[in-house]
């Protein structure tokens, strides 16, 4: 039988997908600064696009916090680490090898070597975020032991304990000079009080996941999302026209803001839950098994976009970048024994 899929979730997946291949699309020209051409509306997207990985982290804590399976360590190590792992590590091989050749010619050794160190680093940068997801999905059985036997002011205590340590403590010593940045800067291991501050938002989408509908006000949170976003995008467009990096506080807004901003965007999506038109539901139901397999194969087709495509024309690499990507895993998808490797 299939499964039922949650469509808030799944439209929070694609969304949050679509906006890590656009915010990819968007690098050479960030990387040239505001000499570029188009450099301040790319400047303004991105900034939209940062609460991708927030959403991706919440999607994962709502959906393994919130099923029974996550208590089973058999079906831990025999289903959910096979899926995200076989995936990651053959596009990892295959992204060793065509960067290799595409950038440097094929240097056998230099491939292996870089596939031999994906414990210690990624074979692309953009394959960061798979390392703490596997991180969460080890420790997922503890944390699932966690919420299911706290009270609710307990897990708020948590995501209070987990903001002010890891987003805006460390955010405020960056923001500031050393001489007095120093003094908010944790010791030792004051600063690993949870494993990584990407396990906030795990267990944030599982609280928020768990917010009735009727109890979501989507006229509030829509306000937060827009005030929110509006102020990211006014903070890192003047920071970077002014070249006022190194000013106090020039850094701290955005990524302080960042846990607010995606948990009201995650509300007024889940606000919509069995409100989305069915034709919407029935092409979001069908591409969201496809995002991670989208994810792990963005960087090779965006390179190869590229090199037809002037890479400064990101509103063009866009979207021929994502149709291909939805082409080739679709039609992977539908290849029998490949698309357990590369799904």
């Amino acid at each position: 039988m299939r499964r039922k899929r949650i469509i808030y979730i799944d439209v929070i997946r694609v969304v949050a997908m679509i906006a890590v291949v656009f915010a990819h699309t968007c690098a050479n020209v960030l990387i040239k600064g505001p000499t570029a051409n188009l450099w301040a509306p790319a400047n303004i997207l991105v900034t939209i696009t940062e609460v991708a990985v927030p959403l991706f982290y919440m999607i994962s804590g709502a959906t393994i916090l919130n099923s029974n399976k996550t208590k089973d360590l058999n079906y831990l190590f025999e289903h959910r680490l096979v899926r995200i792992l076989v995936p990651f590590l053959s596009w990892s091989i295959i992204s060793a090898f065509f960067f290799q050749l595409i950038n440097h010619g094929l240097h056998f050794n230099i491939a292996i070597h870089n596939i031999s160190m994906l414990y210690h680093q990624p074979v692309l940068t953009a394959f960061w975020f798979i390392y703490p997801l596997i991180g969460f999905y080890l420790v997922s059985p503890a944390i699932k032991a966690f919420v299911d036997n706290v009270s609710k002011s307990t897990i708020n205590y948590i995501l209070i304990l987990w903001f002010i340590t890891n987003i805006f403590l460390p955010n405020l010593a960056k923001s500031l000079p050393q001489e007095y940045g120093q003094f908010f800067d944790a010791y030792g291991f004051a600063s690993l009080i949870f494993l990584s501050k990407m396990i906030g938002y795990f267990i944030l989408g599982y609280k928020l996941s768990n917010i009735e509908n009727k109890d979501i006000n989507l006229g509030l949170h829509l306000a937060i999302f827009s005030i929110g976003m509006l102020v990211a995008i006014i903070n890192m467009y003047v920071i970077s026209r002014y070249s006022l990096q190194s000013k106090p506080f020039a850094g701290f807004l955005t990524p302080v803001l960042l846990p607010i901003m995606a948990s009201s965007l995650f509300l007024c999506l889940k606000k919509f839950e069995d409100k989305y038109p069915m034709r919407l539901q029935s092409n979001i139901e069908s591409i969201a098994p496809l995002t991670y397999g989208i994810y792990l194969s963005h960087g090779i087709i965006i390179e190869l976009v590229q090199h037809v495509i002037d890479p400064m024309n990101y509103f063009a690499v866009f979207p021929v970048a994502l149709i291909i990507c939805l082409a080739l895993i679709w039609s992977l998808n539908n290849i029998p024994i490949v698309n357990e490797y590369l799904i």
